[in-house]
């Protein structure tokens, strides 16, 4: 459970972030499923909402794997 660092109210999370055609916005939408992943691949970039003030925050839906990859290096 994420906590809005602005006004300590619960997040709404998993949600992802596209960049519809034609534009320079990005838009935050619910998840959908996805194909195969390459070998790099270190987890979609997701989001979470402050439903009360706002406030958007990122992060990478698959921290396992960054984890990996440094007790490679």
């Amino acid at each position: 459970m994420r906590k809005c660092i602005r006004c300590d109210t619960e997040m709404l999370e998993g949600l992802d972030i596209k960049e519809p055609m034609y534009s320079n916005m990005l838009r935050v939408t619910r998840p959908e499923t996805s194909g195969i992943m390459p070998k790099n691949y270190f987890g979609d970039i997701k989001a979470a909402v402050c439903p009360a003030c706002g406030y958007l925050e990122t992060y990478l839906s698959r921290l396992d794997k960054i984890q990996q990859y440094k007790e490679k290096e």
